[in-house]
């Protein structure tokens, strides 16, 4: 049960990251219009919530690390 609570909290961060990153790159890099400064630093935080949320899932269902 571990391991699969794990796996779907990695897997949760890494569409957070996935689309805030999106969010991040579409506009400069793909031809867009550049992103307003608030949604842009709601992107950077979605992003940045996102990789900590993935790398969190991917210690719990490695299953490294102490245990509380």
């Amino acid at each position: 049960m571990r391991k699969l609570l794990g796996g779907a909290t990695a897997l949760f961060g890494l569409v957070v990251a996935l689309l805030g990153g999106w969010m991040l790159v579409r506009g400069p890099f793909l031809g867009g219009p550049a992103l307003e400064a608030m949604p842009m630093l709601a992107a950077l935080t979605a992003f940045l919530v996102g990789v900590v949320i993935f790398f969190r899932g991917v210690v719990r269902w490695a299953g490294v690390g102490a245990r509380i």
